[in-house]
């Protein structure tokens, strides 16, 4: 392998400086977004903020030991953010985990550079790595985009920056295949050079969208004004472990959510919204019966665990999504329609986990909102 090819990374006064601003980071996330707020998607950002911290400490190590194996293998641990950051984003939105993806890029792709790093596959390696990661963050950056908040622009510091990563990405593999550079392994020592400056500021803006999601953004997840904060749905799992030892297959959960929160809120105001907010889960609870296991995810969702045949379910979701649109004739709401979309899971499809129930309600959920809302619809079928 010529010198030309091989794995090097930017200047050690550079690392100094990548350690000092990604540890910064991660402590802002760990402080002020893990401990205050634990959930799966905080637990998982965190994760992607201790490798990417170990990345650098890795980086520095490989620039002082002249390492080939130790800078690939930050190179790899580096990228590897990406699918994390990714996976956080999924748990956020309340969509179903696709962990083994980003677990196996995880595993695979430092090791597949370590173990290409003294060697002339090493180049190509890394360009396939780079672009699985680009994946990701292209990814991310959609997932951001759809997320249903008040403030949109809490996103845009980590959705634009995963954007670029994708350009940048997309002018790599430009370079590679048309052999653009002044010498071989030119495009390749950018790229890399690209991803060790490219994490400083992924973990900067990363770290802002994550604490605001986190902390800021209280109208659309739990904690907002007065309200009760995020549930860890222990009563949720204990019902469903009774049904389970029951063997009673009656049981359905519902992801119940407001329709179009970020319009409700510039139509009527903070305040007129907040009101509408209260309105929401108080017509929740008056409409289902007092059977029902009803835990407040979020100013705008709530999810409910109710026994009763298919018919009775029916009912009982007529009977919520008509409480619901009532809301805008009181008041001054009265010339904002409000209304909501439900996701239906039956408990015994998803052998009573509560994980499961709230992935598949999620997605219908979603599906009844993306046809419109004021519908609920059947997870894994049409329902109506």
């Amino acid at each position: 392998m010529t010198p030309l090819t091989a794995p090097v990374g930017i200047t050690v006064n550079t690392s100094v400086t990548l350690v000092a601003l990604v540890t910064l980071s991660a402590a802002l996330v760990f402080g002020l977004a893990l401990m205050p707020r634990p959930s799966r998607a905080t637990i998982t950002w965190s994760v992607g903020f201790g490798v990417a911290m170990l990345a650098t400490y890795v980086w520095v190590a490989a620039n002082q030991f002249d390492s080939a194996p130790l800078r690939a293998l930050s190179s790899g641990l580096i990228v590897s953010f990406e699918p994390l950051l990714w996976l956080g984003i999924r748990y956020y939105a309340g969509k179903r985990p696709l962990w083994p993806a980003a677990v196996a890029f995880v595993v695979i792709g430092p090791a597949l550079l370590t173990a290409s790093s003294t060697s002339d596959a090493y180049p190509t390696v890394f360009r396939i790595v780079f672009s699985a990661a680009a994946v990701f963050a292209g990814l991310s950056a959609w997932e951001l985009f759809r997320l249903r908040i008040s403030a949109r622009d809490v996103v845009l510091p980590l959705a634009l920056i995963s954007s670029a990563f994708v350009v940048v990405a997309a002018f790599g593999i430009v370079a590679g295949l048309t052999g653009v550079g002044s010498a071989p392994g030119d495009e390749l020592r950018m790229l890399r050079d690209i991803n060790g400056v490219g994490i400083l500021l992924t973990s900067q803006c990363a770290a802002i969208t994550i604490v605001l999601l986190a902390r800021g953004e209280v109208l659309l997840r739990g904690g907002g004004r007065g309200g009760r904060p995020e549930g860890d749905g222990t009563a949720l799992r204990a019902r469903l472990a009774r049904a389970q030892r029951a063997q009673d297959p009656s049981w359905s959960l519902l992801d119940i959510r407001l329709d179009d929160p970020t319009d409700l809120q510039e139509a009527s105001g903070t305040a007129a919204f907040a009101s509408i907010v209260d309105a929401f889960h108080a017509h929740v609870l008056d409409a289902l019966p007092v059977t029902a296991d009803v835990e407040r995810v979020s100013d705008v969702q709530a999810l409910a665990l109710l026994p009763g045949s298919e018919e009775a379910v029916r009912r009982e979701l007529r009977v919520l999504l008509q409480q619901v649109s009532t809301i805008e004739d009181s008041g001054p709401r009265a010339s904002v329609r409000v209304s909501a979309s439900v996701g239906w899971a039956g408990a015994a499809a998803a052998d009573y986990d509560l994980d499961g129930l709230s992935a598949a309600a999620a997605d219908a959920a979603t599906l009844a909102q993306d046809r419109g809302g004021d519908r609920w619809e059947r997870a894994g079928a049409l329902a109506r």
